[in-house]
């Protein structure tokens, strides 16, 4: 009589399951808040309104105060271009009755920035002089434009105004090794574009190139003259196995 035996496998000889490959985001920053690795927000006051310090704050809060509540709601998140004008619609809000409270009736205002990333593709929205910039393939591309006119003044911030403000948005895929930049004016307009693309090329797939990289862009606009606070969050998108 013939007895069959089942043979347990070693470990050794099993061919160990294909990893699937996963998307990371990583990021750093200075003066930005975040939600998770999912928001990015910087927010830069308006110097020529008194109380500037409190209105990047308070509008940094408010932000992300309105992305963790209204992100809840599926007929927002569903439609992010909505999700990101509802943002700044409550932010702005905010601001404009911060103008009841004794000691601000003579106003303030702040430059807003949102990235919201979700997987291979993100959505920007931007209102005031604040600046985003995509690296991708060694080119710089401008991604939103600055709501300035032609002698410089601000035509558009968070606080301006108590009816509706509507950001200026963005939105496209994420390529494998892209990086978006946001960054205040006190950075941008004192690194020039050669410069920021020699520090973006060095970009390695860490958290510490990441914040290496930030501490150079604030380095060289140090070096070019800018006093003023800085606010930038710099965002890329990798692939591990």
């Amino acid at each position: 009589m013939n007895d069959t035996y089942a043979m347990k496998l070693d470990d050794f000889f099993v061919t160990p399951r294909a990893q699937k490959p996963k998307d990371v985001i990583l990021f750093a920053g200075k003066n930005f808040t975040h939600s998770t690795d999912e928001c990015f927000i910087i927010a830069d006051g308006v110097e020529s309104l008194p109380h500037a310090s409190v209105a990047e704050q308070l509008t940094r809060q408010t932000a992300l105060w309105a992305y963790q509540m209204v992100r809840q709601r599926p007929f927002y998140w569903g439609e992010k271009l909505k999700f990101l004008k509802r943002m700044f619609r409550s932010t702005n809000l905010t601001l404009w009755q911060k103008r009841r409270d004794p000691g601000f009736d003579t106003g303030l205002a702040s430059a807003l920035t949102v990235l919201i990333v979700i997987g291979d593709y993100f959505w920007l929205g931007s209102a005031g002089n604040c600046n985003s910039y995509l690296f991708r393939d060694g080119l710089i591309d401008v991604l939103t434009k600055r709501d300035v006119d032609d002698e410089g003044m601000l035509t558009k911030a968070v606080g301006f105004a108590r009816h509706q403000l509507i950001p200026a948005t963005h939105s496209e895929k994420l390529l494998e090794n892209d990086i978006i930049l946001l960054a205040s004016d006190s950075i941008a307009n004192f690194v020039s574009e050669d410069d920021m693309r020699g520090i973006l090329e060095r970009v390695g797939t860490t958290t510490e190139s990441l914040t290496q990289a930030v501490d150079k862009l604030i380095e060289t606009a140090k070096a070019a003259g800018s006093n003023d606070s800085k606010s930038l969050c710099m965002v890329k998108r990798i692939i591990t196995i």
